[in-house]
């Protein structure tokens, strides 16, 4: 179940309708209908969205918690803070409320400072077991080159999926121009990927029957199927759900 089945089966359960929802909360019947199908441009990005939700979670006696964390798992925003939805959707604070300040953290900051002052002299001189600092790595003129360790990916949480079994579908799906979100079951049910996408990162998933997809953030990737390249299937920031099977080159 996604976080638009949920809010519709919300509002329904407490015999709301769509226009009953739109005058109590201010919200806009279009803004409603596209969080119910899981769109969230109309209402100005995903940091918009939660609002929207927990206001329309309270009038229907919803559980606004579960609902947000439904909202983070179908576009894949769980691990980023809410100041960065803010900014990417150029919304400011406009209450004049302070930030709280935590003594407690600037307590452990300070502690952490004095730290790295005292034991800068140890770990520059041990270089074997830790990343050479930026001055570390200024050798001089006689002495070896100091070898630059290889970058890791961008998103080394996400490891590449590949079925091992006979295939009859193939997807190579890459994000070609932003992160996605992207969840994919088989036809049995079972979790075959969920997690990140990172730009740049292309993946392959193959099976012999079918294989079913939700994509957080269509705009973004590229899907070729079976050989054949389909580009983009949908819009930056729309959530799409696509099945392919055996010998398909078209969107099930």
């Amino acid at each position: 179940m996604t976080l638009g089945t949920s809010l519709r089966a919300a509002r329904i359960a407490a015999k709301y309708s769509v226009p009953a929802v739109s005058e109590a909360t201010r919200i806009r019947t279009a803004v409603i209908k596209d969080l119910e199908n899981d769109s969230f441009d109309s209402c100005g990005g995903l940091a918009y969205a939660r609002g929207h939700i927990r206001t329309i979670a309270k009038l229907v006696g919803a559980d606004g918690d579960a609902l947000i964390r439904e909202l983070e798992e179908t576009t894949g925003e769980l691990d980023r803070p809410m100041i960065d939805l803010l900014t990417e959707n150029f919304a400011t604070n406009t209450s004049g409320e302070r930030p709280k300040i935590s003594y407690k953290s600037m307590s452990i900051a300070a502690a952490v400072v004095l730290g790295a002052l005292i034991l800068t002299p140890a770990i520059s001189s041990f270089t074997k077991s830790s990343t050479p600092s930026a001055s570390a790595l200024k050798a001089p003129a006689d002495s070896s080159p100091v070898a630059t360790p290889a970058p890791l990916p961008s998103d080394s949480s996400v490891t590449a999926v590949v079925a091992t079994k006979s295939s009859d579908v193939n997807v190579v799906v890459t994000a070609a121009t932003g992160s996605t979100w992207l969840g994919i079951t088989d036809s049995s049910g079972a979790q075959v990927f969920s997690g990140k996408l990172s730009i740049g990162q292309t993946q392959t998933f193959a099976d012999n029957q079918l294989l079913y997809f939700v994509i957080g953030n269509a705009g973004a990737v590229d899907l070729t199927v079976n050989g054949q390249h389909l580009g983009a299937p949908g819009a930056v920031g729309e959530v799409v759900h696509l099945q392919f099977g055996p010998g398909s080159s078209s969107q099930g």
